[in-house]
């Protein structure tokens, strides 16, 4: 469909004809109601000629806006000649939001009075949404995090109020200032320093933990962002960073590094102990083998005197059988001498010291037989006792062999608990890396 065919000369009507059929445009009455539209501008809200045609543009707002001041406005600077251009919220015929880049211009006649509204809209609707959903993070980090922008040489453009409560400042007395007044004197002058402002020149996005000065001259933590911004080129405009405040993290951080050494160190020493305990073990287990050897060869000492005493009970019996034997023969020679009368008392008396010699020997072999028995009692309470000195040294053995494998995986459980500490504070000292 062609526009305002009956308005203009050949050559402008084949401009308008090539102008609407690239972009999408309606026409108004000074009043707001429609009298042409294209399709390209159809197609976009949905609707075809037939249902827009006549109709009041309020069709494709919503109710609040035309019931608002700001609609009243919009259309008394239209009818006053005025155009107007703009990111606007329209609805579509099927009742969602959309959003079109518009212009809206009066068309005068000859005496100067509008007597149409010609609109050249396009959808901006995804890069609308998408620079609302943008938006919508950079006020929840502006709600949150503490941001702060510097020229692409470090000067301070501006901050909220996050950033300066945490710095202790007012963007009056930082607005202006090079960044290095946020860092630890001398850092502002490092090479380390301004390698990290060309990185940022160069586009380059730097995170990482920082140690900074607040305003009161005292150390803080950031974990912060230095995020470039650059133009189409690839110039870099601005330096966005984004920080939060992590001085308490780190000095629990520096506390753990600290009670992580020390554990490290009483594992190192435990590991030491644990390795001399299984050696004075291994030690304990070969004196108590030779105390074993000891006791056996003690024992079996004292078995051969076992036997020893054995023999002379042996002895004396044989000693007691002699000697009753020889008091018989006294006696007998005794009786005989007293048989024979006068011719016999010489017989008769040796008869007598024979009997009083066996006697004698009686009661030696009774003593000895009592000294050999007692003997033998302790030889055999002796025995006895080695014996179960004997199996107490094996005992012994066996739980200082147990004990030294215990103490020996002790030994291992520490070597490698000592290995996984040590890892450990690798891990945590990377992670403690920080920049000045």
């Amino acid at each position: 469909m062609q526009l305002f065919s009956h308005q203009f000369s050949t050559a402008w009507r084949d401009k308008f004809a090539a102008l609407q059929d690239a972009v999408p445009m309606i026409v108004f009455t000074p009043d707001g109601v429609v009298l042409e539209v294209n399709d390209l501008f159809l197609k976009g809200m949905g609707y075809s000629r037939q249902e827009v045609v006549g109709q009041p543009h309020r069709i494709f707002c919503t109710p609040e806006f035309v019931a608002s001041d700001a609609y009243r406005l919009h259309w008394e600077g239209l009818r006053q000649g005025r155009s107007i251009s703009g990111n606007i919220k329209r609805v579509h015929k099927n009742g969602s939001l959309i959003w079109l880049e518009a212009t809206y211009v009066p068309v005068k006649n000859k005496q100067g009075k509008v007597t149409e509204i010609i609109k050249i809209a396009s959808d901006v609707s995804e890069r609308i949404t998408e620079s609302h959903e943008h938006q919508g993070i950079l006020q929840a980090l502006e709600r949150s995090m503490a941001l702060i922008t510097f020229t692409p040489d470090g000067h301070v453009i501006s901050a909220n109020n996050n950033f300066l409560k945490v710095m202790g400042y007012s963007l009056q007395q930082i607005k202006g200032h090079p960044h290095a007044m946020f860092c630890l004197p001398k850092f502002g002058d490092s090479h380390e320093y301004k390698n990290h402002w060309q990185r940022l020149r160069n586009g380059e996005f730097i995170l990482g933990r920082f140690e900074r000065m607040n305003g009161r001259g005292q150390a803080i933590w950031l974990e912060a962002s230095y995020n470039p911004v650059m133009d189409d080129d690839g110039n870099v405009l601005k330096i966005v960073k984004i920080a939060q405040d992590i001085t308490s993290q780190m000095a629990q951080q520096r506390q753990q590094e600290s009670m992580m050494t020390h554990v490290h160190e009483l594992s190192l020493n435990t590991d030491k102990t644990a390795a001399e305990g299984v050696t004075i073990v291994q030690k304990a287990v070969e004196d108590m083998q030779e105390v074993e050897a000891l006791a056996r060869r003690t024992s079996d000492i004292i078995g051969q005197l076992g036997q020893t005493s054995e023999r002379i009970g042996e002895m004396v019996d044989t000693i007691r059988r002699i000697s009753s034997q020889t008091n018989l023969l006294a006696i007998n020679a005794t009786i005989e001498a007293a048989h024979a009368g006068e011719q016999g008392r010489g017989f008769a008396v040796v008869a007598g010291e024979v009997r009083s010699l066996a006697d004698q020997s009686r009661k030696a072999a009774v003593e000895i037989d009592q000294l050999t028995q007692n003997i033998r009692d302790g030889v055999m309470a002796a025995i006895d006792g080695m014996g179960n000195c004997v199996n107490r040294a094996g005992g012994g053995v066996a739980l200082s062999r147990n004990a030294g494998d215990v103490i020996n995986q002790v030994n291992i459980g520490m070597q490698d608990l000592v290995r996984m500490m040590a890892e450990f504070s690798a891990i945590a000292g990377e992670r403690g890396q920080t920049r000045h």
